[in-house]
């Protein structure tokens, strides 16, 4: 959400105490924006909190400001995507039009950027992510013409530490073509000009018509500021800055940011986004999200390598995200500081009657036992017993360990590259479920559709049983479902870095070979095929070969995936 630069004190506002429609209770204040105000609300009859945006009063009165609200509530209800703010309810309370959202708990990528520089990993991370969301709204045939960082959202999720959500889809505009029978009256006139100055369009600036182009050259202005750590077009005043989008060259990320990995590559990806002329863009964000990896494919390992201080970051966010494992690692944390406070007091009392006691470093031994007469060199201290192994957490005065992250992204199978061979294979569902994630697998299974709130329940399991790989099959089958594949691709590479054995799961191999078939997800679900099953998925790419023959693009990478593992 956008900081509130207001200086309306909370008690002045009129909404605070209010309940919108019998139903929603307005709390406190979260930011403003060009259409509304965002507020903190309780849903009674749930009693969980929201977020609630309502449409300023000046332009709720004005038919076109209110209909364009109507808009963005449709809009966003359709779009359910992992990468897009979820809108749960829209109503209208004494003639004010509002929308509820999940309320969302972290910064924006505007607040990111203020401190500092991006490593390359984390740029493209976010940028990666940006561009899914951005892909699935234009799929859906929605632009969302006011893209900036400051419309962008970065949770702390226990498989990510920014996850990325898109806000504020309040200047959408159908295209053409999209179905939408509805709204067949354009709001946005040609010569009205609507949208954010430093991330505009040159279409924009000149009031022509825009779409899944115009979110294009955003998201080129966005990763040059991701990447070089400041706006491609800096200046003091309005008409500089639009003035510079309309003329000016996009500026060398090199120069900027010198020692950035292959800048030259990320400068194409970059200047093609934003050409002045919407013809020589990328025709929406699913095309540029596949240069992007592209470009991605061929950076040296160690510039998508996380640095130790993030390791470190990581751990302690799935701390906070864990309060309830935490306390159930305090009694055995407060167990080994009282046995080593114990173990010093008893080698004082070794000290005093002339025996030499080993020194304890970390793991404290037990005492050492004392002869009769006693013997002239120390006594043989018996090795410790390692403690047993906790799930989660170390001794209080001990950092928790980061697991190693995520393998960089790799290019694409060579013909001539031969694929290591695969792990052996278990279908882990054939052990006892746990309750938790029973009647979420059934559900999966039977083909039904899970919202993200729902599989909630199914992320806190995984963090609080780090060595179970089901959790992160089962993301990947319901996101598969869902038709996010990408995301999918990511769980099942993570459940398979958790057990390299579950590539048994019945549903696995299915889901990869249909992402690989797709033209944005195809790239990272061909090279997850190549490392985790090798030449075993040969059959089942043949049989997946002439089920898509009627799609020869599709069939055309199957094949090619196919003869890179047969080699």
């Amino acid at each position: 959400m956008v900081e509130d630069s207001s200086k309306t004190e909370p008690q002045l506002d009129p909404l605070i105490g209010r309940k919108l429609d019998g139903r929603y209770a307005v709390l406190s204040r979260l930011g403003q924006g060009g259409m509304g105000v965002v507020y903190r609300g309780r849903q009674s009859h749930l009693g969980r909190f929201v977020a609630i945006k309502v449409l300023h009063e000046d332009a709720a009165a004005i038919p076109e400001w209110r209909r364009r609200f109507e808009r963005e509530a449709k809009a966003l209800s359709a779009l359910a995507h992992p990468n897009v703010v979820p809108v749960t309810d829209f109503g209208i309370d004494r003639g004010l039009p509002f929308l509820v959202m999940e309320l969302l708990q972290g910064k924006t990528l505007a607040d990111l950027i203020k401190e500092g520089p991006l490593p390359l990993w984390r740029a493209v991370d976010v940028a990666r992510q940006l561009l899914r969301g951005l892909a699935f709204a234009h799929g859906k045939g929605i632009v969302h013409r006011d893209l900036k960082p400051a419309n962008v959202f970065l949770q702390e999720l226990p498989d990510q530490a920014d996850h990325v959500r898109l806000l504020d889809f309040g200047m959408v505009k159908f295209l053409e073509g999209s179905g939408s029978r509805t709204l067949p009256d354009q709001l946005t006139r040609t010569g009205v000009m609507i949208g954010t100055p430093a991330y505009m369009s040159p279409d924009q600036v000149t009031g022509s018509p825009a779409d899944a182009r115009s979110d294009v050259y955003a998201a080129g202005a966005v990763l040059f500021e991701l990447l070089a750590g400041r706006r491609p077009f800096v200046a003091d005043t309005y008409e500089g800055c639009v003035g510079a989008h309309l003329t000016k060259p996009v500026p060398s990320l090199a120069k900027v940011r010198p020692g950035i990995a292959r800048a030259a590559l990320f400068q194409a990806l970059i200047e093609r986004a934003m050409a002045k002329k919407p013809a020589q863009r990328f025709k929406d964000a699913d095309a540029m999200l596949e240069v992007l990896e592209q470009v991605v494919a061929r950076l040296p390992a160690s510039a998508l390598r996380r640095s130790p201080v993030e390791a470190r970051r990581r751990a302690a966010a799935r701390a906070r995200l864990a309060p309830a494992s935490r306390s159930r690692l305090r009694r055995p944390a407060i167990a080994l500081v009282t046995l080593a406070a114990g173990l010093a007091a008893g080698a004082i009392y070794w000290r005093r009657h002339g025996v030499k006691v080993l020194d304890t470093v970390t793991t404290p031994a037990p005492p050492p036992k004392v002869l009769a007469p006693p013997p002239t060199p120390p006594p043989k201290v018996d090795p410790p017993t390692p403690p047993a192994p906790k799930p989660q957490g170390v001794a209080a005065s001990e950092t928790p360990p980061e697991p190693p992250p995520p393998p960089p992204p790799e290019p694409e199978p060579k013909a001539n590259e031969e694929a290591p061979p695969p792990s052996a294979a278990r279908n882990p569902w054939r052990e006892p479920v746990p309750r938790v994630l029973r009647p979420i697998r059934d559900r999966v299974n039977r083909g039904g559709h899970m919202s993200q709130r729902a599989l909630r329940p199914v992320y806190e399991f995984a963090h609080q049983n780090p060595g179970d790989p089901r959790p992160w099959l089962l993301l990947g089958h319901a996101y598969a479902q869902l038709g996010w594949l990408s995301d999918s691709v990511d769980r099942y590479v993570h459940a398979h870095g958790v057990d390299s054995t579950c590539r048994g799961d019945p549903q696995m191999l299915a889901d990869l070979l249909k992402a690989a078939a797709h033209p944005m997800a195809g790239r990272s679900a061909a090279r997850a095929i190549r490392d985790i099953y090798g030449g075993d998925a040969i059959p089942a790419l043949t049989s997946e070969i002439e089920r898509d023959a009627s799609d020869r693009e599709a069939a055309a990478r199957l094949a090619r995936l196919r003869e890179s593992l047969g080699r």
